[in-house]
């Protein structure tokens, strides 16, 4: 039997083995992100070439900016 365990006789005399409390090892994880709950749009996307509107950027609760499209992604585009 290892030191850590306690041995108790019940009234019927059978044995029961209890474990004392484990150490649990804290770990110095970072804390977890913030979780997107909501967001509002700050901005509409236009396409440069034509002025149309081709998405939003939105702003969540965590900070981040996150673009939404209308259909595809398009790379020369600027914030109205």
């Amino acid at each position: 039997m290892t030191t850590a365990a306690t041995e108790l006789t019940t009234l019927n005399g059978t044995s029961v083995v209890l474990r004392g409390p484990r150490r649990v090892k804290r770990s110095r994880v970072a804390p977890k992100e913030p979780t997107r709950l909501h967001a509002h749009a700050v901005n509409r996307i236009l396409d440069r070439e034509t002025g149309e509107l081709v998405g939003w950027l939105y702003k969540w609760n965590t900070g981040e900016l996150v673009p939404r499209w209308k259909a595809e992604t398009k790379s020369d585009v600027f914030y109205d």
